[in-house]
């Protein structure tokens, strides 16, 4: 073997090189493959600038060494062998490439099996089972790279692996310092395990990462993000791998294997299992549908919370608004609290908090109002049930229904709408302007707009501005409305009561009968039978008592005018004139019996009179 001159290290363009033994011959470096500055062009996939030349070896050395010192950092390259070109400013390096990129410690190392440094591009590429590692856990697989040091950029074109810590992500055309504290990625793949075991799956286009004292932020465009069942979409993302955190903006959509979503922005905790939508949120679940500024959902507890102003829950022809929503996927129940607000066909309802489940069941708190159209009025009270499907319900806490004047109320209401009907029991009340009914149990009707009302029936009048009260008490009554005012009253069964006008008293007995109203007076009575009244005028101490089969009688505003007595008709009036009695006996089939200012003024007596005056005593 012809053995050449020892050459001393060399120096080029700033480069110390370290040589173990060195040899000067004419043989070929590569016979195969790529040489030279052609070996980064090859792994690269690029155009050579120049037809491909094997150059001649003008040393070659094993163990080498070679350090390139830059301001501020200094790159250190170990080989098993080593091979100079002088004529293309070449150094070449095979088996075991060691790079350690230095500032004041160690920061980035990279490994390969070959290795090519460029003086005249300032630059070097490394190919075959390229490693690079910074940091405490970054690493990065590739089968290339190159580093250019007039822009200190380093540079992988190709396919690469990025592994740190618990997570790892494939990409291509990698983009970084010397540093590696700061990169860019095309083409994202990434698969990152949380401390609970929580996989996130990361697909982008591009990807500009950053670590800082350690922990790294990744930024990415045109991001898919898959975890525990969850995938969503959007332009932008950032995400915090040590936490498993992600913000995502720009439009964002989302969806799980039962629902769909959209908002504005979304913040995601993987590892807590939380997630923050924000920006007019749209949460789709089958047919059901929440609206609102802002959801979130904590997977854990299936639950979602809404709030907005106001958050809105749509399912089919039912809509509940409030200040805050809470809705539990697992036992499909939404919880409304603040403005409460649900709307079912033409019935609206409002409350402070109200609970839904899917089923259409509805329990509600505080402040109720029930616009009940089948009712013709508002339902009102503190606590409430409503069946939608049945479209049936009760209410407690002073409840009522409210007609413009007419107010129903009980300690308990039920209502079916489907049946237009409304029962109360433990005490009902009916009041219109100056008159109620109470009674022990109650019911409406409002298809033939009645109040049937039983036990302990009192019916009772007042108008103190012209000095007026009746009562009347029956065992049941049958109340008729129109236009929200009492009508009449059917008595089917005992009554009895009593009329005062100023000092005129008139006291009702009899079985069966009917009370007309108008305008909200009072303005006939009719008995059945049985009937039996005493009218009194406590100014003259006029007393009159008829009695009767059937008796009708008519009132005005200054009392009873007339009474109309039929069947066995029989009147007695007392009067006394200065210590004068006087007594008054009249019978007969009818009595048409006539009162001015609260007095007998006239009696017409039908056929078979009978009668008898017994005037007052003379004086002797």
């Amino acid at each position: 073997m012809r053995r050449g001159r020892r050459r001393p290290p060399s120096s080029v363009g700033g480069t110390i090189v370290s040589m173990g033994r060195a040899f000067l011959g004419r043989a070929r470096l590569f016979r195969a493959g790529c040489c030279g500055a052609m070996l980064w062009a090859c792994g690269a996939g690029e155009v050579p600038e120049e037809p491909l030349q094997i150059p001649e070896v003008d040393g070659e050395a094993w163990d080498a060494h070679i350090e390139i010192g830059r301001p501020g950092h200094r790159i250190e390259i170990r080989a098993d062998s080593l091979r100079e070109f002088s004529k293309s400013e070449q150094i070449v390096s095979t088996g075991g490439v060691e790079v350690a990129f230095r500032g004041n410690e160690a920061v980035s190392t990279l490994r390969a099996e070959r290795l090519v440094l460029e003086h005249k591009r300032d630059r070097f590429g490394l190919a075959g089972g390229v490693v690079l590692r910074a940091g405490d856990s970054l690493e990065v697989q590739s089968d290339t790279l190159l580093w250019e040091n007039a822009h200190e950029q380093l540079r992988i074109p190709g396919t690469l692996r990025v592994e740190v810590g618990e997570g790892r992500e494939w990409g291509r055309n990698l983009t970084s310092n010397f540093a590696v504290d700061v990169w860019s990625l095309e083409a994202v793949e990434g698969l990152w395990r949380g401390r609970d075991g929580v996989m996130v799956e990361v697909r982008a286009q591009r990807e500009e990462s950053r670590r800082v004292e350690g922990a790294q932020e990744i930024t990415y465009d045109s991001v898919e993000v898959r975890y525990d069942g969850v995938q969503l979409t959007g332009p932008h993302a950032t995400f915090l791998p040590e936490t498993r955190r992600f913000d995502l903006s720009g439009g964002v959509e989302g969806a799980d294997s039962l629902a769909q979503f959209a908002a504005d922005e979304v913040a995601v905790d993987a590892e807590k299992q939380r997630l923050v939508a924000r920006g007019a949120v749209r949460y789709r679940e089958d047919e059901a549908e929440l609206r609102a500024a802002e959801v979130e959902e904590d997977r854990n507890a299936a639950l979602l919370q809404a709030r907005g102003e106001p958050a809105t829950f749509v399912q089919g022809e039912r809509q509940i608004e409030a200040r805050q929503l809470a809705y539990s996927r697992s036992e499909r129940e939404l919880t409304a609290e603040g403005g409460v607000v649900l709307r079912a066909g033409e019935q609206e309802l409002t409350a402070q908090t109200l609970r839904y489940t899917r089923d259409g069941q509805v329990h509600a708190e505080g402040a109720i109002a029930l616009k009940a159209p089948e009712l013709d009025g508002s339902l009102a009270g503190d606590s409430l049930f409503f069946d939608l499907e049945q479209e049936a319900g009760w209410l407690r806490g002073a409840p009522s229904l409210r007609q413009r004047e007419l107010v129903l109320s009980a300690p308990v209401l039920r209502f079916d709408l489907v049946r237009s009907r409304l029962a109360g029991t433990g005490g009902f009340t009916l009041r219109a302007e100056g008159l109620e009914v109470v009674a022990e149990r109650g019911a409406y009707e409002a298809d033939s707009a009645r109040v049937l009302v039983a036990e302990g029936v009192v019916l009772e009048e007042q108008d103190d501005g012209r000095d007026y009260h009746s009562r009347l008490m029956a065992d049941s009554m049958v109340v008729a409305l129109a236009d929200s005012q009492v009508e009449w009253i059917a008595i089917p069964g005992q009554v009895s009561g009593q009329i005062e006008v100023g000092d005129r008293h008139s006291w009702i007995e009899g079985r069966g009968g009917q009370v007309f109203m108008a305008d909200g007076d009072l303005e006939r009575v009719e008995v059945s039978s049985e009937a039996d009244v005493t009218h009194r005028r406590a100014e003259n101490e006029e007393i009159n008592r008829f009695r009767g089969q059937q008796m009708t009688l008519y009132f005005d505003a200054a009392g009873l005018r007339r009474a109309l007595v039929k069947g066995a008709a029989e009147l007695v009036t007392r009067l006394q004139e200065d210590e004068e009695v006087s007594v008054n006996e009249v019978s007969g089939e009818e009595l048409d019996i006539r009162f001015a200012q609260g007095s007998l003024a006239e009696v017409r007596v039908g056929p078979e009179i009978e009668g008898r005056y017994y005037p007052p005593a003379e004086e002797p």
